[in-house]
């Protein structure tokens, strides 16, 4: 649990991160308002990024302000919610009703925001669309689905902007990103009637096709008038074949009118055809014509494949916690989106000039690559890569650093390739690779994803990269501070052994040992903090007797500072039953509980360790270290209430809750 003023710093640290606020506007941000407000049917929509005290837009349409203070922040309500805020009537809920926004022009009415998430878990913003006209409905889901992908997009733009340093490369790259979310924007505003559709009539009864010189194009065919409706089949996917019409489907009316199907025609690679139809019937209700139009929409599925595949590796890089898994989701996302055959990622010798190949993904009937392979054997394109440039070769028969070798590569199913290099601390030693066994005329568009999808990946694993890094030197610290520890217990021994009464001695080593522990419990947090119900199980489950407790409480996460210090105490508790009180014989229990209370500002945690079935309580008339601990309470500062009550002794120990998150 984190305090708001934490999220504000975390926030603004973000954004400064990002350098995005105050700048001019650009296309890829305004495309995507664009496409929000349309596919959301809304005459406003805001990517809105908030500071303390103003929400700024980075991108708006159908709203004239380019920012508001964060009181008139409608956003502001969205940043504690990791999925979509939607509200139907601002006008309704109590968060909006006294907005000036709501209250006067431009009397906004409806609301729904996706957050703006980084792949560091921090809520920066929303994406947010707006309406003038109460809407009970909301949303729907398709649109809900829409928002938050497109919301994803945004934080893609602003990581992409961010890790590049070449600025004008990625202004480039950005605007080309940006013409394809037009084109699917435009797709779904209105039909693409200009241009590229092509045009056909069957007569049923005779089974001849009319076709425009459009639509002979799409097929490669010679123009011509007329040909036999089914002069296509041959051309179409086997597996896709069901989904144009037939002789059969057109004489009964089944056909279907809206179909989506993939060709080969000779010499080229697979294609998108769309088939929009309908029947004109005779007056007994047969269809007489089948008429209809035809396009090629190649470019569009790729371009919606490339964006998905840009979504798709954000959550892959945000979430990944292994190195080679995430090389090769990247390699399947990349090869599943540019329509390869072969995709995976091997690990580099950069002096012996190896790749091992891992295991790799692979369309029907593509053989595996997994192995080691040596980069001579196929060309001169390690020298590239040893720099750090991306390979793009699109016919290893003429590329001048492949030609030589061709024979080699065609012999394993490689006509053309793509080589990302991946270095860790300056060294190259990871590859991801996507292979096509024909030839492939590469589009900038899909060069620029290629080095999109290399850049993206090259910054997150170096992020993951660095936070292992970090992990083993907080283990060689935590190895190091417990070695400290025992050669403390180890001088304390030697130094007490002359003194007879071991008891103090005994607790003394104890206590040592319950700190050893608070630091692991640290290490394995990387030092964030614990859980009070991880510290309450780890310290009875150290003594045994964890069976005999009942632990109960809300998810509450204390601060490294805090951890520690409670972790004495709940030693001292526990040892304290297990010697004198309720564990001390065979049917004692514990009850270890904790509560929240207080405004959201001000949260007290309330816990209280209650004994029952133990001897008879009696209050010590001596106060020992232990006791004297257990009464400074959670923070060392009081809150402490004791009772010596018949079923067993009880402690009650108040402190503010956020005093004990701090990181200190």
């Amino acid at each position: 649990m984190t305090s708001e003023r934490d999220d504000d710093t975390r926030r603004l640290e973000a954004l400064a991160l990002y350098d995005i606020m105050d700048t001019p506007p650009e296309p890829e941000f305004d495309d995507i308002v664009l496409l929000a407000s349309e596919l959301c049917h809304t005459p406003v929509a805001l990517v809105s990024l908030l500071e303390t005290e103003r929400q700024w837009f980075k991108a708006r349409i159908g709203f004239d302000l380019p920012e508001t203070p964060i009181s008139q922040s409608v956003c502001a309500h969205a940043l504690q919610s990791t999925g979509l805020l939607v509200i139907p009537d601002l006008t309704a809920d109590p968060r909006t009703s006294e907005n000036r926004l709501v209250t006067e022009p431009p009397h906004i009415r409806f609301y729904a925001g996706a957050p703006l998430i980084s792949p560091d878990g921090v809520t920066i913003g929303t994406l947010c669309v707006i309406d003038t006209e109460i809407r009970p409905e909301g949303l729907s889901l398709t649109q809900k689905k829409s928002l938050s992908a497109l919301a994803r997009q945004v934080v893609v733009l602003l990581e992409m902007r961010r890790n590049s340093s070449r600025k004008d490369d990625l202004f480039r790259r950005q605007k080309r990103i940006s013409s394809e979310v037009r084109a699917i924007a435009a797709s779904s505003i209105a039909a693409q009637e200009a241009g590229g559709i092509g045009t056909f009539d069957i007569d049923v009864g005779t089974g001849r096709m009319k076709i425009s010189a459009e639509g002979c194009r799409i097929f490669r065919l010679p123009v011509q008038d007329e040909y036999p409706a089914n002069v296509i089949y041959d051309f179409i996917l086997a597996e896709d074949r069901h989904l144009p019409s037939a002789d059969k489907t057109r004489s009964d009316g089944t056909a279907l009118l809206e179909a989506e199907y993939r060709i080969r025609t000779p010499k080229e690679g697979i294609r998108w055809i769309s088939r929009r139809a309908s029947f004109h019937y005779d007056a007994d209700g047969r269809p007489v014509r089948m008429v209809g139009t035809l396009q090629d929409i190649t470019e569009q599925r790729g371009a919606q494949a490339r964006m998905q595949a840009m979504i798709e590796l954000g959550d892959v890089l945000r979430d990944m916690e292994d190195v080679q898994q995430a090389a090769f989701d990247a390699a399947e996302l990349m090869a599943r989106a540019l329509g390869a055959t072969r995709a995976g990622f091997g690990l580099v010798d950069p002096v012996a000039e190896t790749v091992l190949m891992h295991r790799d993904w692979r369309a029907p009937g593509i053989g595996t690559l997994e192995g080691l392979h040596h980069f001579r054997d196929y060309g001169s394109f390690i020298e590239d890569l040893l720099r750090g440039e991306t390979v793009l070769i699109g016919d290893v028969t003429t590329d001048p650093r492949t030609r030589e070798h061709s024979q080699a590569l065609l012999d394993i199913g490689i006509r053309v390739l793509v080589n990302v290099p991946i270095f860790d601390k300056g060294q190259f030693n990871l590859v991801v690779f996507v292979h096509y066994n024909e030839p492939h005329d590469w589009k900038q568009r899909e060069i620029d994803f290629v080095r999109s999808v290399g850049d993206r990946l090259q910054a997150g694993i170096g992020r993951l990269l660095a936070e292992q890094d970090q992990d083993i030197l907080n283990r060689e610290l935590s190895h190091r501070l417990k070695n400290t520890l025992s050669i403390v217990q180890a001088i304390a021994t030697q130094t007490l052994r002359a003194v007879p009464d071991r008891d103090p001695v005994d607790a003394f080593e104890k206590r040592l040992q319950a700190l050893s522990s608070a630091h692991d419990v640290l290490i394995h947090q990387n030092w964030t903090g614990a859980s009070i119900k991880h510290l309450v199980s780890d310290t009875l489950d150290r003594l045994g007797m964890l069976e005999r407790a009942q632990i109960s409480g809300p998810s509450v996460f204390l601060g490294p500072k805090a951890t520690q210090s409670v972790m004495l105490l709940l030693h001292e508790l526990a040892t304290n039953a297990a010697k004198y009180g309720a564990l001390s014989n065979g049917t004692g229990n514990v009850i270890a509980s904790w509560e929240t209370s207080g405004a959201a500002d001000n949260l007290q945690l309330t816990f209280t360790w209650q004994e029952t079935g133990g001897p008879p309580v009696v209050e010590p008339t001596r106060r020992g270290f232990g006791s004297r601990l257990i009464r400074m309470g959670l923070l060392g500062t009081g809150g402490v209430e004791i009772r010596y009550d018949k079923p067993g002794i009880m402690v009650v120990m108040t402190a503010s809750l956020s005093h004990l998150q701090e990181a200190g």
